[in-house]
């Protein structure tokens, strides 16, 4: 058959998109995509290759269902695997301890940890924070997170613990001000046209019966004036600060009368009322009084201003009677838009003043006192806290509250959140001291609670340390402006998305970003920061292939093992299917496969050493495995001999099942393993036994586009392949819905007494004459014998 012209697809770098983009031949991914991946790590390069095997690591308890990798200060790591009220702990090829938690059957898909140097911390809402440290690789200790100085809450009920803060201030060097006599007149007197003559200076009195005999007095000792004048207050006044002089008398009758007052402060007003005759009816003046005190001016004293949390009073005169002192502070204090009623305000001593903020709405330790001296230098005032305030209430966690859902070591200090009772709120310890929460430490480096301004039923699901600290909530994702965290000033909580994460399911690091599972648990959700923006932006990375993440339960992810592969992130849905999601997303690499083993994944995570651990129901028990690069089985088990043998014994947990053996870079099987043993068909030194699930990867649907926008839609024939092949010792093909058939990879040439492992196949198989018509033909790439293979493109040329 005469070669045609074919479809080259050299790039898998999509992973295997949802059906229902596969007629969306435009789309910018579908020429990088598959329509079935199984079994297989997608090569950000170019190609596929194998998965890796999975190398049993040992049995573990039966109701295993979390691992959580363990990363010592020493650089040694270890896996720890939970199960009801227990942990195990795994290193590197065996179980090296056990110890008891209080993680029952039920927290398990919701408990979280934080952990740092030789520390883990388990949190759940039901549970006590528990503390996991290692002294040994084989001691491994547990016991109750060691709270010290938990704040009190206001959970609503009837509280009397609570400690008023008390603040005192001293007084240095203030001087109270000097107060003047009274203000003082006098009046100047001329008689018919006369020289005027002035009175002694007279005490203004603001008892006007008074007032009106002092000025009696002083008239009457005027050279002018004789015995007989009359003074008396003026009643019925509309001011009531009039004096009437009535010159009677003989001596004064016959007289023409002028009065002109004069006084430091205020007016004198002398006013004529009545003419008289001038032979027996006498003149009356009447004298009035405005802006003179009987109390005198204050001159010369201390003015000082106090600033509570920021807000200044009014300027406070300084006095030497320190109850009037007291007296004036508080009305001052309590003027303010910040403090409600009910200080008290007391003087225990001389030169100083207590504050204590009794009175609803004060309680507390939120309270800062200054002061400053307005009008004197070489004065101060001096404000300091002698009782931290106590708020009222009960403390924050506890057995009847609940405790917190989660935490993180951030900036030096532990932080806690999504307490049970208080959902929406964190706490962050003080820097240095990780378990030290005493808020009556008031530095910016103190313990500090902090409730976050949400809709009501938003809990915290996860803190996670990043470029900034991010908060995930059962319905958003937050991050906080400040990347250092203070208690004087508040955070400032930056709503991103409003996608929430699902409760128990990790958030794992990529690349810098934060990759979580919405709260649904079928979307894979990227929340990064981007320049552009100036804010992290939550993507949605599972859009090609949402058919593959349903209700996701767990997640772990490895980084790049080599220079040609991507991360590998997994992930376990609870129906026990698994995905393997090759991620490289500066390079727009983000590739779903399949992983199928004969088997039940449970859980998985990466520990420090990089190594992806499972936790597999196997048909005999939960195993513990790991995956392996370069190995072809799963559930793997090696033996030695030091004598070569063709029985295989030991496999008593195969029983019953179909396995495969590598022995020598040969393979044999597959052999049904009764009593035990199989039987190879040589003898053998070392062996590798395991069962095997082969790759799957199927091709798109071929384009049908015949010009533009018109497409021609017939059963067609692909009747050719093309496959470039790297290091490739087993390979099958199936097209046009037939079944896939083993490919013959030796070549003319080729060394034919070499193990099969050993004659790896490097170039292009031409496959030709390929027969049979489908609606929708494409091909099927897989193996029916274990073996290596790397795929680097597949051409397909069809009658279409």
């Amino acid at each position: 058959m005469v070669a045609r012209p074919g479809r080259m697809q050299s790039a898998t770098t999509a992973g295997e998109i949802d059906p229902s983009l596969h007629d969306r031949w435009e789309l910018k991914y579908f020429s990088t995509g598959l329509r079935r991946a199984e079994n297989v790590q997608i090569i950000p390069q170019g190609g596929f290759t194998l998965r890796d095997g999975l190398r049993d690591i040992g049995q573990v308890d039966a109701s295993a269902e979390r691992i959580c990798p363990f990363e010592a200060s020493d650089g040694s790591s270890y896996d720890l695997v939970f199960s009801h009220l227990s942990c195990a702990v795994w290193g590197l090829a065996s179980q090296l301890d056990t110890f008891s938690t209080g993680i029952s059957a039920e927290m398990m898909r919701e408990f979280t940890t934080a952990q740092q140097l030789d520390t883990m911390l388990l949190f759940h809402n039901d549970l006590k924070t528990q503390r996991i440290r290692i002294r040994a690789a084989d001691d491994w200790q547990l016991d109750d997170l060691p709270y010290e100085g938990l704040p009190n809450y206001d959970y609503g009920a009837v509280y009397t613990n609570g400690v008023p803060a008390k603040w005192s201030v001293e007084f240095i060097g203030l001087s109270p001000a000097a107060v003047a006599g009274p203000d003082q007149f006098r009046i100047y007197v001329s008689r018919d046209g006369g020289n005027p003559l002035a009175t002694s200076w007279i005490d203004f009195s603001a008892d006007m019966t008074v007032l009106a005999t002092r000025i009696q007095n002083a008239l009457l000792n005027n050279f002018y004036i004789s015995a007989g004048l009359v003074t008396a207050s003026v009643s019925g006044s509309p001011s009531g600060n009039r004096v009437r002089v009535t010159f009677s008398g003989a001596g004064n009758i016959t007289h023409d009368w002028n009065l002109v007052g004069m006084t430091n402060r205020g007016t004198v007003d002398p006013v004529k009322v009545d003419e008289g005759d001038g032979a027996t009816l006498p003149e009356i003046w009447e004298i009035e009084f405005n802006g003179l005190s009987a109390s005198g001016a204050t001159t010369g004293g201390s003015v000082f201003i106090l600033t509570v949390s920021n807000q200044d009073t009014q300027s406070i005169a300084y006095r030497g009677d320190m109850t009037s002192l007291a007296g004036a502070i508080n009305d001052a204090i309590s003027d303010l838009p910040n403090v409600n009623p009910g200080i008290t305000v007391t003087s225990p001593s001389a030169a100083r003043i207590d504050i204590t903020f009794t009175g609803a709405g004060n309680e507390g330790d939120g309270w800062a006192i200054s002061s400053r001296v307005v009008n004197k230098a070489d004065a101060a005032v001096l404000a300091f806290k002698e009782t931290p305030g106590v708020p009222p209430g009960e403390p924050l966690i506890s057995a009847e509250r609940g405790f917190p859902h989660c935490g993180a070591f951030y900036g030096q200090r532990l932080l806690v959140g999504g307490f049970k009772s208080l959902p929406n709120a964190w706490m962050m310890s003080k820097v240095g001291d990780y378990y030290n929460f005493d808020q009556r430490l008031t530095e910016a480096n103190g313990p500090a609670l902090i409730p976050m301004d949400v809709p009501g039923g938003e809990r915290i699901e996860r803190i996670v340390p990043n470029r900034n600290l991010l908060i995930f909530t059962t319905k958003a994702e937050y991050w906080l402006a400040e990347r250092a965290l203070s208690k004087t000033s508040a955070p400032n909580h930056v709503q991103s998305s409003r996608n929430g994460t699902r409760r128990g399911v990790p958030i794992v690091e990529n690349e810098g970003t934060a990759v979580y599972i919405h709260a649904n648990g079928d979307v894979l959700g990227e929340f990064r920061y981007t320049d552009v923006e100036g804010n992290f932006v939550s993507t949605d990375i599972s859009l090609l292939a949402p058919h593959l993440v349903n209700n996701v339960k767990d997640q772990a992810l490895r980084r790049s093992a080599g220079a040609t592969s991507g991360n590998l992130n997994a992930l376990i849905q609870d129906d026990g299917q698994a995905r393997l999601i090759t991620v490289l997303r500066e390079q727009e690499v983000t590739a779903f496969t399949r992983m199928v083993t004969a088997g039940t994944p449970i859980a998985v995570a990466v520990n420090g050493r990089n190594e992806m651990s499972w936790i597999v129901q196997r048909s005999d028990a939960r195993r513990l495995e790991r995956f392996e690069y370069g190995l072809l089985l799963d559930g793997a088990l090696s033996f030695t001999f030091g004598v070569a043998t063709s029985t295989i014994a030991g496999l008593e947990r195969f029983n019953g099942q179909e396995v495969w053996a590598i022995a020598h870079d040969d393979v044999f099987g597959p052999f049904d393993v009764t009593g035990g043993e199989i039987d190879l068909p040589v003898a053998v030194e070392a062996v590798t036994v395991g069962t095997w699930s082969p790759p799957v990867v199927d091709t798109l649907p071929l384009p049908r586009t015949v010009g533009p926008n018109t497409v021609l839609r017939r059963r067609a024939r692909i009747h050719s392949v093309v496959l470039s092949l790297i290091n490739t010792t087993s390979i099958a093909l199936g097209v046009n819905g037939k079944p896939p058939r083993d490919l013959d990879l030796l070549r003319y040439g080729a060394p034919a007494d070499v193990p099969e492992l050993q004659a790896a196949f490097t170039g292009e198989i031409k496959i030709r004459g390929l027969t049979g018509y489908e609606d929708d033909p494409f091909v099927r790439i897989t193996q029916i014998r274990p073996g290596r293979m790397t795929v680097r493109s597949v051409t397909i040329e069809a009658a279409l």
